[in-house]
């Protein structure tokens, strides 16, 4: 396996985590991991285990501070090689959309709003990164940024998840471009934030990637498969290259540049022999 020399890195760092975890018989975490990094994370995990075992056992867990996250870290658990956890029990290897972890993961969730909605301005997530990597944290040690609009379109806040041991350092912020701001840790599970979604509804002659990714972001089939065969494309938090996979309901894939979307469901099929679906993209 060839990889490129900063992918190289990361790779060996994931998998003396994975050995570390396994010798030690307890679970250890990496810092939060984006599109490419999952998957150099799940290549350590098959290269450890082998690819059979990997599949059959359960290894780790993906989890980004709530259930829809992008960006994820992951937790290695220690394993016996029958799928046992070392400490002997058991959890799901799975990227937990919508549950809570088994673990207790490192994140720290916090919460930055304008100190006076009357004297703010327009911030963006590029804003927000911005600003809490000037105060010297690395990118993979942050998570997703949340970005809420309220009535105002001048007004805004956000939910910015890091890893635990950064939390103080983010909560000292006080201001973000122009606008003074407060920030403070909160438990995200009592925010009451719920996902967005935009229908896209149209008809398909199958449930081919290839056909799915034609009716989400307008592209062509040729152009389709350039961004799979490119690792552009991920399918329930893995990286997938086969431009033929068959989707089914309530599957979540994902493309970089243009969105995350859920095959929601299916509908009548037409005369045509097409059938009629609905995708929903997050917003």
């Amino acid at each position: 396996m060839h990889l490129p020399k900063e992918e190289e890195i990361l790779f060996q760092h994931y998998r003396d985590l994975i050995q570390m975890s396994y010798q030690r018989g307890i679970p250890a975490y990496s810092n939060f991991a984006g599109f490419r990094d999952m998957e150099l994370g799940f290549l350590a995990l098959e290269d450890f285990y082998g690819r059979n075992q990997f599949y059959e056992n359960i290894h780790y867990q993906l989890y980004g501070g709530y259930g829809e996250a992008e960006r994820k870290v992951f937790c290695f658990l220690g394993g016996d090689g029958s799928g046992g956890i070392l400490s002997g029990e058991m959890f799901p290897g799975q990227d937990l959309s919508g549950m809570e972890p088994s673990m207790d993961f490192p994140i720290a969730c916090i919460h930055i709003a304008p100190a006076n909605k009357r004297f703010c301005e327009p911030l963006s997530h590029r804003d927000y990164l911005g600003t809490v990597m000037g105060l010297g944290l690395a990118r993979d040690q942050i998570g997703d940024i949340l970005v809420e609009r309220e009535e105002s379109p001048s007004s805004c806040s956000c939910y910015l998840f890091c890893k635990r041991d950064k939390a103080e350092l983010v909560s000292r912020l006080t201001r973000i471009r122009h606008t003074t701001v407060k920030a403070e840790s909160v438990d995200f599970s009592r925010s009451g934030w719920r996902p967005s979604f935009r229908d896209i509804a149209g008809s398909v002659s199958s449930f081919r990637l290839d056909a799915l990714l034609a009716l989400a972001v307008k592209v062509s089939r040729s152009q389709g498969l350039a961004l799979v065969q490119g690792g552009n494309v991920t399918l329930n938090g893995r990286c997938c290259t086969e431009n033929a996979k068959k989707l089914q309901e309530g599957d979540v894939f994902s493309v970089r540049g243009y969105g995350k979307f859920i095959f929601e469901k299916t509908a009548s099929l037409s005369k045509k022999g097409r059938y009629r679906i609905t995708l929903k993209q997050y917003i």
